[in-house]
């Protein structure tokens, strides 16, 4: 290990929308087969695995958003979501398969489970 290094700096995705509500971060597990992106709104079903969201019904159900790109084998994988926080609107991921779906069918659920959303702002 170098004693000293040059680091070319930190990129900031713009997932976190601010600090002004606590983050929470805990563990899910991905039904088999499962790929999310960081970002990527996701739901637990009746057996608590979880996947992304992909109809509007899901907001019915417990939501999360995947701290990090992550694919499951064949068996159910554990990884790590974001339970609360507040969070960029135009950086979530809905429904990757159904472009029919975005965050504001999601967001009163959201706000009830304490994932706050806010917008990104252009200076």
């Amino acid at each position: 290990m170098k004693y000293f290094e040059k680091v070319d700096g930190v990129v900031y995705d713009e997932l976190i929308g601010g600090m002004y509500e606590p983050i929470e971060i805990g563990n899910v597990s991905l039904s088999g087969g499962a790929s999310v992106k960081r970002g990527e709104l996701i739901c637990a079903d009746s057996l608590g695995a979880w996947n992304q969201v992909s109809v509007a019904a899901d907001a019915s159900k417990p939501l999360a958003i995947a701290t990090a790109d992550f694919t499951a084998d064949s068996i159910q994988a554990v990884t790590p979501a974001y339970f609360s926080g507040v969070f960029n609107r135009e950086k979530i991921i809905c429904g990757a398969e159904s472009a029919s779906l975005d965050v504001a069918t999601f967001e009163p659920e959201m706000r009830k489970q304490n994932l706050r959303l806010t917008s990104l702002k252009n200076y």
